[in-house]
C-alpha cells in the first residue's frame, strides 16, 4: 500500500498527492462529494480518499493520460471525456509503470501489483458546459482540447477556484496524434479565456497545487508566436520523443528564460 500525502487548501477543497508528485484534488459538499483526477494509479488512493469523507463519490477526470486516469479503475461512477476514450488503453499499465518508475528513480522496485488494474467498465459521459450540484458547491466542466482531445478544465464556482489540469501549465504537452493541432488549442484557450473574472485561484496538477494564473495569457500568445514561425522553437525531447518547444528554458528546469510562466512543447505534426 502506498502513501498519499493530503492538504485542505480550503474548507470543501483538499490536495491530494501520489508518491510521484501527481495531484488529485477533493471536492466535498453538503450531499456529495467528486474526486478530480486519480494520478498514476497507485493502489490505495480510494482508502485515501474513504478516509477523508464518507460522502457519495463520483470521480472526474480532467483527461485519459495514465498519470491522471491510472486510479480510476478503484472507483464505480468515473466521468471522462469520450474524446478520449482511446487514450486510457494506450496508456495502459505498462506506460503507468514505467513514468512511476521515471519518476520515483533508480533503485525503486515496481511491480503490478503495486497498480489498480485498467479501468474495464464503461465511463460516464462528460461534456462542456456540464454542471455537477455537490449541495452547496457545484463544478462546471470547460472543455479545452488542445493536450488531448477530451481534456477538460473545472471550475469550482463557490470556492472561485479552476483546475487547468493539464490543459494549460509551465511544460504544456501538444505535440502528437492524441493532442490537437496549435490552431485548435488556441481556440481553446480563447475560450477559456471568457471565464476570466469566474476564478481567482488556478490549480495544476504537476507541482505545487496552486500556481500563477498568466499561464493561460502566456500560451495564448506562444500559440500565435508558433503560427506565426515567430517563437523560439528550440528542439527538446520529452520521454524519449522528439519535440520543439516554444519558449527557450533555463537548464535543469523549466523557467522561462523570459521571465513568463506557461510553455508549449509541441511537434510537426501539430504545428498548424
Amino acid at each position: 500500500m502506498w502513501n498519499f500525502a493530503s492538504k485542505d487548501l480550503t474548507e470543501r477543497v483538499t490536495w491530494i498527492t501520489d508518491p510521484t508528485g501527481v495531484s488529485a484534488f477533493l471536492v466535498k459538499g453538503e450531499q456529495r462529494a467528486v474526486l478530480l483526477d486519480t494520478c498514476v494509479g497507485f493502489v490505495g488512493l480510494k482508502e485515501k480518499v474513504d478516509s477523508l469523507t464518507s460522502l457519495p463519490l463520483s470521480v472526474i477526470l480532467t483527461h485519459g493520460h495514465g498519470d491522471h486516469a491510472g486510479g480510476a479503475g478503484e472507483f464505480e461512477k468515473v466521468y471522462m471525456h469520450p474524446a478520449d476514450k482511446e487514450l486510457t488503453g494506450i496508456h495502459g499499465l505498462s506506460m503507468r509503470m514505467g513514468y512511476a518508475g521515471g519518476m520515483l528513480g533508480a533503485g525503486t522496485t515496481l511491480s503490478e501489483e503495486d497498480f489498480v488494474p485498467v479501468r474495464t467498465a464503461a465511463f460516464e459521459e462528460l461534456s462542456g458546459g456540464q454542471v455537477f450540484d455537490l449541495g452547496g458547491i457545484s463544478l462546471e466542466i470547460i472543455h479545452v482540447p488542445g493536450h488531448t482531445k477530451g481534456s477538460c478544465c473545472v471550475l469550482i464556482r463557490e470556492e472561485r477556484m479552476i483546475l487547468y489540469g493539464d490543459a494549460c501549465n509551465a511544460n504544456t504537452l501538444v505535440m502528437d496524434g492524441n493532442s490537437t493541432d496549435i490552431s485548435t488549442y488556441k481556440k481553446s484557450l480563447e475560450y477559456l479565456k471568457t471565464f476570466d473574472e469566474r476564478y481567482d485561484t488556478v490549480l495544476y496538477s504537476h507541482g505545487p497545487a496552486i500556481g500563477p494564473r498568466n499561464s493561460l495569457e502566456d500560451n495564448i500568445e506562444l500559440c500565435g508566436r508558433i503560427l506565426a514561425g515567430t517563437d523560439d522553437a528550440v528542439p527538446c525531447e520529452f520521454l524519449g520523443r522528439k519535440a520543439i518547444r516554444a519558449a527557450a528554458i533555463e537548464e535543469g528546469g523549466y523557467a522561462r528564460l523570459d521571465g513568463k510562466y506557461g510553455n508549449i512543447v509541441y511537434s510537426e505534426v501539430t504545428r498548424k
